[in-house]
């Protein structure tokens, strides 16, 4: 041991004063050196008192340690206070401990080295974590060699969960030790999940670092980091792609392991990249790199998709590599021997594209999912069986079938299917609409249709068929005919083809094998014209099977022609190619109805402005109607109140002035005026419940009537006004129903104002007028003298006749009418009320109608300031398709090849 490595552990004592074979206690040894060295002229006991001071301190006599240690002046004075710091520390005196320790200074790397950790020691058992991680961090920046300082720091980091500082110190010690440890635990750390926090442009260095020393844990640490930052936020992500492949594109491809694990991630990252995400220009900065290292670190499994990647993306998106990149692709990818289950990725493809468009809005023809259901059944070949209306195809068909299935020609695309109960259906752009009998069907196949008919048949269950029975060929082709079928079979009058109308047909079937059937029926055809025929096929078509329909009992050989032009095709590869058309017819579909959308968007606008004119206007109308009818209605009533007035004007003043026949010279002048007022009253009061009240009452109810027809009226213009908006939007948008209790409520309301009059009293005759004053007080004087009763009956007389009656006219009016007036106004608030419901559905309806064109604005808005947004993902499906293409025609040529 050095002499360092005996002062760290406190052993000076045993390697410098104890002889080997010695068994005397130190205590006694050290004593006697003591008293020898003591004896010397020239003495040096500091070494001793150090020993002496290590087995004080060993048998925890710490005050007796510190007393030798405080006399130490040679070179073992630093190692001494820190020693005595270590005594203060076991003592529990930490102040005294770190103060002692911070105040010795050394050139010792191990000194120092040393102090850094007591201090961290001292930190710790204090719960200071601020101070004892920074005291740790700088032990190990300043000693990073020291093994301890490095695996204490890391120990401590992890038990306080401290991972931020544990990654850390891991890159560091890695990076400058290149110790395999480091950086295995590093990739413990990322396996767990605890690196993710990082940047990825962190690890660069100690990636490069261990690139270089070990690549196969470079594989394995770059996996890991690249699967914690798969789950982490996009833009996290991506810039670890960034990172990555901006580290691999400058190194050389030293390899010489197998990297797989990466191969694997590099193929499921770009996958994920075209899932349409992200916009191609994010991808600009992204793909050339990533897609140049994985075809330099491509294991053999996938430089074939690698390969094709590459090739595909140069191919959309010309000038992206240079020509040693892309030479290198297409050496490659012939000379492949990977493989790719291109089917299954096609399927995940033709899905991706399905929710991508559902995300927009897009609803995908439904018979184009049933398609691609039906090509993924590989266990049953597709027959797609054509001709002319006079081939006999229908004939033919009917003869597979096992019977009259068809009647006449079809205009339909038919699938039928071998199933053990008839069970037909169309398939449509939304789904499958059941057909419920043969009848119907019949009816169905007349029209340009796609029909599914499930039905027993044995010729389809034992040679593991469908047939798909095919418009005539001079009918207008649909795409989906030739990418369900497998083989086409067309069907031939030796008196009626034509050779035109057959190269159509294969140019448009492309690389679906074609064979032929010749319809005869017995004694029908010249057996020449059948066998020119036949010779004519097999010239133009040398590899086409020819079957001659002569008879029903050709079974074997019918059985016979079927398993021969089944069992030529490789079904997997041809629904392969089948389903990438689909894809391709699926892309060209959604374009069709971003389009479809568009020109909705823009049709909804307009729709929605015109709407928002009409309705507006119906507002306007309605405001008027009630405007008018209140108007009308409160006049009328206004009309019989004023007619009652003027009666009331008119009749009162007579009564009251008939009421002096009542007076004469008997009268008794002394009361004379209360009886005439009580009956004035009395007489007014008559006339009123006899006369005015029941010609009122009358009136009303004929207003009520009036105004009964005039709301009829506008019942009819609402009506009228629905029935228009609701043609318009051609459901029942709106309702405009009115409150019909309103004139329930009226009559009602006259009912309680006829029976509910009570006329109280009026003061007419005793009031305090000065004539009327006079009078009263000459019958009270006069009354009783007989002489006078002549010229008071004379005066009272005269009185009564002429007396103006205004004042009790305009006061019987008023209190009579007082009921009458207010219901009245409440008359325009009940015409209101009549018109209010349908004027808040037309308003309510504006409103919506103001919301749905501005979110359609905002929608085409969107879609045409952003088309990338919707080009974009679908450019990169293409790539991906393209990708397939170029898989698929590869394994062609290396099987015609083979």
């Amino acid at each position: 041991m050095t002499l360092e490595e005996v002062l760290i552990v406190t052993q000076y004592y045993k390697y410098t004063f104890m002889k080997e074979g010695v068994i005397d206690p130190p205590v006694r040894v050290l004593g006697e050196a003591y008293v020898i060295e003591n004896q010397k002229e020239f003495s040096d006991l500091s070494f001793i008192r150090y020993a002496q001071g290590e087995v004080y301190f060993h048998n925890k006599d710490f005050e007796s340690a510190i007393f030798k240690w405080e006399n130490i002046n040679n070179e073992l004075e630093p190692w001494a206070k820190k020693n005595m710091a270590d005594a203060y520390f076991e003592l529990g005196l930490f102040s005294a401990a770190e103060d002692l320790y911070h105040s010795i200074t050394s050139d010792s790397q191990v000194l120092t080295t040393e102090l850094s950790l007591k201090l961290f020691n001292v930190y710790n058992v204090q719960g200071k974590m601020d101070k004892a991680v920074e005291t740790i961090k700088e032990a190990v920046a300043y000693n990073p060699d020291h093994l301890d300082v490095a695996t204490i720091a890391r120990e401590f980091f992890e038990e306080n969960e401290d991972w931020n500082n544990a990654v850390e110190l891991a890159v560091n010690s890695a990076s400058s030790t290149v110790s395999m440890d480091w950086f295995e635990i590093l990739k413990r750390y990322s396996d767990e999940g605890k690196t993710k926090q990082f940047p990825p442009s962190y690890f660069s260095k100690v990636l490069t670092v261990l690139y270089i020393e070990n690549q196969y844990l470079f594989e394995k640490l770059v996996s890991s980091l690249w699967r914690s930052y798969q789950t982490e936020a996009k833009d996290v992500y991506i810039d670890w792609i960034k990172e990555i492949n901006l580290l691999l594109i400058n190194m050389e491809d030293s390899s010489s392991n197998v990297w797989s694990e990466l191969s694997q991630l590099y193929f499921d990252t770009y996958s994920g990249l075209l899932n349409g995400e992200l916009l191609v220009k994010e991808l600009s900065t992204i793909i050339p790199y990533h897609l140049e290292n994985w075809l330099k670190i491509a294991d053999s499994s996938k430089q074939l998709v690698a390969s094709a990647s590459v090739l595909a993306w140069e191919e959309i998106f010309p000038s992206t590599f240079n020509q040693d990149v892309i030479r290198n692709a297409e050496t490659l990818i012939i000379q492949s021997t990977g493989d790719i289950d291109v089917l299954e990725e096609s399927l995940k493809l033709f899905q991706s594209i399905l929710h991508w468009a559902e995300l927009q809005d897009m609803q995908v023809d439904y018979s184009l999912k049933w398609m691609v259901r039906e090509l993924l059944d590989l266990g049953v070949h597709h027959l797609l069986v054509t001709g002319s209306t006079e081939s006999g195809k229908t004939d033919w068909v009917n003869s597979i079938l096992g019977g009259q299935i068809l009647g006449t020609p079809s205009a339909s695309v038919i699938m039928y299917k071998d199933h053990d109960d008839l069970e037909i259906a169309e398939i449509t752009e939304n789904g499958m609409n059941p057909i419920d009998s043969i009848s119907e069907f019949h009816d169905a196949i007349s029209k340009r249709m796609l029909i599914e008919c499930k039905r027993p048949a044995d010729i389809l269950n034992k040679n593991q068929i469908t047939i798909i029975e095919a418009p005539s060929v001079k009918e207008e082709r649909s795409v989906k005919e030739f990418l369900l079928a497998d083989t086409i079979v067309a069907v031939l009058n030796p008196d009626e083809y034509n050779w035109d109308e057959i190269t159509e047909l294969q140019n448009q079937s492309e690389n679906v094998p074609i064979h032929f059937v010749i319809s005869q029926s017995e004694n029908l055809y010249n057996e020449q014209k059948i066998t020119l025929l036949k010779e004519e096929l097999h010239s133009r078509y040398p590899y086409a099977k020819v079957f001659i329909n002569k008879n029903s009992n050709q079974q074997y050989e019918l059985d016979q022609f079927i398993q021969n032009i089944t069992k030529e095709i490789y079904v997997e590869e041809a629904r392969t190619l089948k389903i990438l058309g689909s894809i391709r017819l699926l892309m060209s579909t959604i374009l069709g109805k971003r389009v479809e959308m568009e020109n909705a968007l823009n049709d909804s606008i307009k729709w929605d402005e015109d709407m928002i004119a009409k309705l507006g206007g119906a507002i306007h109308q309605l405001q008027d109607l009630e405007s008018e009818k209140i108007k009308s209605i409160t006049g009328s009533y206004q009309f019989i109140k004023n007619e009652i007035k003027q009666e009331l004007s008119e009749s009162i003043p007579k009564i009251l002035k008939g009421c002096s026949s009542l007076i004469n010279e008997s009268s008794d002048f002394r009361k004379l005026h209360l009886e005439l007022n009580e009956e004035m009253n009395s007489r007014i009061q008559g006339h009123l419940y006899s006369k005015v009240m029941p010609y009122f009452y009358t009136s009303i109810r004929s207003w009520i009537a009036n105004a009964e027809e005039e709301f009829y009226q506008s019942r009819i213009f609402l009506e009228e006004m629905r029935n228009g908006f609701n043609t318009l939007y051609g459901k029942d948008q709106l309702q405009l129903h009115t409150d019909s209790k309103i004139i329930d409520d009226w009559r009602r309301d006259a009912e309680r104002m006829k029976n509910g009059i009570r006329m109280e009293k009026v003061n007419i005759l005793l009031r305090h007028t000065p004539s009327q004053v006079l009078l009263k007080s000459a019958g009270k004087l006069l009354g009783s003298l007989t002489q006078n009763k002549s010229m008071l009956s004379s005066r009272y007389k005269k009185f009564i006749e002429n007396e103006d009656y205004q004042a009790i006219v305009d006061l019987v009016t008023e209190k009579f009418l007082v009921q009458f007036e207010l219901f009245e106004t409440a008359i325009e608030r009940d015409v209101s009320m009549f018109f209010q419901e349908p004027l808040s559905e037309l308003e309510k309806t504006v409103q919506q109608t103001l919301i749905s064109r501005k979110e359609n604005e905002n929608r085409l808005n969107k879609m045409k300031s952003n088309p990338e947004l919707f080009q974009d993902p679908l450019t990169l499906f293409k790539v991906k398709l393209r990708q397939y293409e170029w898989i698929v025609d590869v394994n062609k040529e290396i099987s015609l090849v083979r």
